[in-house]
């Protein structure tokens, strides 16, 4: 029995044409497919271990879709709970003059011990013995395995960036929760305003903020539809090297920020990523017999002087809310509270949410309308209570609704800031074919993104974006 074993995920190369990997996927697929040995018959294909060769494909073809997936560095982890040490300080740098014959100070580092639970990735997938044998079609097995390479690889890619282990805990924290909940975290926060309305300025501001904790942010990365405000503030820029140098429009410029290296905003791991979503209209979606039934109720009230409120007086107003719960298999219709409420400066907005356990949920998402508004809108995720009964949520005015976000990260410094720890590379598992005709298998990916410094990144929230809610 062979295996082939070409290592951890992403460390293929593409080969000068399609051929080479057409060709090496053809002689991975030959041959049996049987589980008992003792019906081989001239030995048994080579079978991978990982899926090396189909990720030749799928990199190739998702390229400029999962773009942190395919760049950032994978590390072999040994166990379902990843424990490294991070270095946070080096020693003051200050006090380190003494006399002529004096005694030195002592300037220890500061370790800190980070734990990284591995999360689990799989699909069932299966090819029916007809499908196997008719003429009709390409290989039925090679084209069901690449199928879930793509879901598996765009399902890790999602995660890495709106992953949130507190709202489902099966999945790994993504960037987003991952600087959200860090101790020292650079969050500048666009309070509802477009890109335009900052210009480039709000580039070399979030520089400063990672500079000033030790990072030095060199790419962005944000959802596609940021991609048009962010083409317009450059535009003088582009025209001037359409004409200087003959270039398209097919690229953003790099953005030298006022301190620090050059930020990118397009390229192989920089710039618009179709798994980066906004904060839009929620509907139910999932496995309608697993993801949860709708809240059993949802009541708001108003809370005079709430302490940290960021309600204004520009913000007083009518606002709806509408609630749905979540767990690993999707997420529910929404429940919208009876009528709007009435919103001044300074208050908070108290949702009392009953949930419905027949099938538990572990999140929920809020969503809310603008001021006045109609239209809801995600505005957050957080934990429900997983005892049942009810969990109670204060709005007070931190997350906007219908907005975006951007991520500024530095790619490394002495240590990498993150990383993507595996436990399996992307791999396929035979399982044994009971009561049908068919060649079922599990495609896993057990990893998890691991945002090692945290306080060398940088988050724009609340960023208003064409067809999002408008704010103020």
């Amino acid at each position: 029995m062979g295996y082939f074993n070409a290592g951890a995920l992403g460390g293929a190369t593409t080969g000068s044409n399609d051929t080479e990997a057409d060709a090496l996927n053809k002689a991975l697929s030959a041959g049996n497919y049987e589980t008992d040995s003792a019906i081989m018959v001239n030995g048994r294909a080579m079978i991978p271990e990982n899926l090396e060769a189909t990720m030749m494909n799928v990199v190739a073809t998702l390229k400029e879709d999962c773009k942190i997936l395919n760049s950032v560095k994978k590390v072999p982890v040994r166990s379902t709970v990843h424990e490294l040490n991070r270095r946070t300080a080096f020693g003051n740098y200050r006090w380190n003059s003494v006399p002529e014959g004096g005694a030195s100070l002592d300037t220890d580092q500061s370790v800190e011990r980070k734990i990284f639970p591995q999360k689990y990735l799989q699909t069932r997938r299966s090819v029916t013995k007809q499908m196997e044998v008719a003429e009709t079609f390409e290989d039925a097995y090679t084209s069901e395995k690449l199928s879930g390479t793509e879901v598996i690889t765009q399902s890790a890619e999602y995660q890495i960036f709106h992953g949130n282990a507190d709202v489902i805990p099966t999945e790994f924290d993504g960037f987003l929760a991952a600087i959200e909940k860090a101790e020292k975290s650079n969050i500048m926060d666009a309070r509802g305003n477009s890109l335009g309305h900052y210009g480039e300025g709000l580039f070399d501001d979030i520089a400063q903020m990672i500079w000033d904790r030790g990072g030095s942010v060199n790419k962005a990365l944000f959802p596609s539809v940021l991609a048009k405000d962010i083409k317009g503030l450059f535009t003088d820029r582009l025209r001037m090297m359409i004409k200087d140098t003959k270039a398209t429009f097919s690229e953003l410029p790099d953005y030298p920020a006022a301190i620090g290296p050059t930020i990118r905003f397009s390229g192989d791991d920089a710039g618009a990523d179709k798994f980066f979503h906004v904060k839009g209209i929620v509907k139910a979606d999932g496995l309608a017999n697993e993801r949860p039934r709708a809240p059993a109720a949802v009541v708001a009230a108003v809370i005079p002087g709430a302490a940290g409120s960021q309600f204004f007086a520009a913000d007083a107003g009518d606002y709806s809310y509408t609630v749905h719960q979540i767990n690993r298999a999707g997420i529910s219709e929404g429940v919208t509270i009876a009528a709007p409420v009435t919103v001044g400066a300074g208050v908070g907005v108290r949702l009392t949410i009953t949930t419905d356990t027949a099938i538990t949920p572990t999140g929920l998402a809020i969503c809310r309308t603008a001021k006045d508004g109609t239209v809801a809108m995600e505005m957050v995720q957080i934990p429900a209570n997983m005892g049942g009964g009810t969990t109670v949520f204060t709005d007070l005015n931190k997350d906007l609704p219908g907005t975006a976000s951007m991520l500024f990260l530095t790619e490394t410094r002495i240590t990498p800031v993150y990383t993507f720890g595996q436990l399996l590379p992307l791999s396929t598992f035979p399982l044994y074919p009971t009561a049908k005709a068919e060649t079922p298998f599990l495609i896993l990916l057990f990893a998890s993104l691991e945002v090692r410094a945290p306080e060398f990144c940088g988050l724009v929230k609340n960023l208003h974006y064409q067809g999002g809610l408008i704010h103020g």
